[in-house]
């Protein structure tokens, strides 16, 4: 089988999708598929933060891998300026929306190019979800089977920016084409499978699944960063905090409970990556810098081996907005399981994050100040969370991961007529 993946990024560039499109193109390629990706130009990703590249990522990337390249026009300064206009919500907003659709256009260039007759699916994946306009495209030229793979919600993401009403149907006319269209919709979890079935039962009935995040067991050996010596507990997050994703909750438990126990003899919080200003000038006023460390982004081999160095690790996940379940699984906690260390969750009790925790082993607290605060007054008096059970953990080993995408591209495959497609 050969796939055409469509994955928009790929390393060095630094960011959760690339990694997670990596894995999923590496545990592809250990089951004898032959895969082929279509990925921007490093040079031209428009980075949010800085310290998005990391070189060292390469040496993971497969030297036979065939990646078209795509010159990106989202760093041109005129694509910049409109898109930091109101223009964007007034008029031109089926230009630039959904977010990074203008890579798209780019794209669809490249793609023309390519005798498209020799792949026998196609495989979008997002963030962002812009990508899966392209598998629209493509199927329109070819008729070629298509797997549309979701790591976050689109129209139904409790935590989208705000847009204008007309945006907003904009997305949603687009999301309901792309689900129509797809052969196969995946999801990373089987929250997120179950809410979009609930939004559009018509058009999923019988053509969804899911496929988790994983991790690469031999990635936690190749580097080797010079961790504290042993002494406090060493508790390592990683990974950005950004919009609804914050550490106020931890931080102001750990203030409190910073009032009746010595927490700098006792640990040692680590953070890795971007961190809020005003929180990290709240550590200095409030003395907590005692005990926590703010650091910015590392590379990602370096990330591994730290998890592999730390006693605890931490994930966070943002309050729900409404009742409900969280049904966003972040990779993160992936990679944590794959360090067999210990992991503690502030996430809500009902979602992808709890519910993983809760199969692999580890310790779970609501995103609720007092009850982090009561959970982490257990773990420094020494009730130490057990490390993630390995049989179970296994389960995303990206072998196992690529097992169940496979079974999926396969049944997109049986499922579709295939066409006589002729070079584009």
């Amino acid at each position: 089988m050969r796939i055409l993946a469509v994955v928009y990024c790929l390393p060095p560039l630094l960011v959760p999708a690339a990694m997670c499109y990596l894995k999923l193109i590496l545990g592809l390629r250990q089951h004898g598929v032959e895969v082929e990706a279509v990925a921007i130009r490093p040079e031209t990703f428009a980075a949010p933060l800085e310290g998005l590249e990391d070189p060292s990522l390469m040496q993971l990337l497969p030297s036979d891998l065939t990646v078209h390249w795509v010159r990106s026009p989202e760093t041109h300064p005129v694509v910049r300026f409109l898109k930091r206009s109101d223009a964007v919500q007034r008029g031109l907003y089926r230009v630039f929306e959904p977010r990074k659709r203008e890579w798209t256009f780019a794209a669809r260039r490249v793609l023309s190019q390519l005798d498209l007759s020799r792949f026998d699916v196609v495989l979008t994946c997002s963030q962002p979800h812009a990508n899966h306009l392209l598998g629209l495209t493509i199927q329109e030229w070819t008729g070629l089977p298509w797997v549309a793979y979701f790591s976050d919600p689109w129209s139904g993401n409790p935590y989208a920016r705000n847009t204008s009403a007309r945006v907003r149907a904009y997305h949603r006319e687009l999301e309901m084409r792309v689900l129509k269209g797809a052969d196969r919709v995946l999801f990373t979890s089987p929250e997120m499978e179950r809410q979009a079935r609930s939004a559009f039962p018509e058009l999923l009935r019988d053509k969804t699944g899911v496929v988790p995040h994983g991790y690469v067991p031999e990635w936690y050996d190749l580097a080797h960063p010079a961790l504290p010596p042993a002494g406090p507990l060493r508790i390592l997050h990683t990974g950005h905090f950004y919009g609804p994703r914050t550490p106020a909750p931890l931080l102001r438990a750990l203030e409190q409970l910073a009032g009746s126990r010595d927490l700098a003899g006792r640990s040692r919080f680590m953070f890795y990556g971007s961190f809020p200003v005003g929180e990290e000038d709240h550590l200095r006023e409030t003395g907590l810098d005692a005990f926590i460390d703010v650091h910015g982004p590392v590379p990602y081999l370096d990330s591994l081996a730290l998890m592999r160095g730390s006693d605890l690790l931490l994930v966070m996940d943002a309050a729900l907005k409404d009742a409900g379940e969280s049904v966003f699984l972040p990779s993160k906690l992936v990679d944590y399981l794959g360090s067999g260390k210990p992991i503690i969750a502030i996430t809500p009790r009902q979602g992808a994050t709890a519910r993983v925790v809760e199969e692999v082993g580890g310790v779970m607290c609501n995103v609720d100040q007092e009850a982090i605060r009561s959970t982490f007054d257990r773990v420094l008096s020494g009730d130490l969370p057990a490390a993630p059970d390995p049989t179970r953990a296994a389960r995303y080993d990206h072998v196992q991961v690529a097992a169940g995408l496979l079974e999926h591209l396969r049944a997109a495959e049986m499922a579709h007529a295939r066409p006589d497609v002729s070079r584009i």
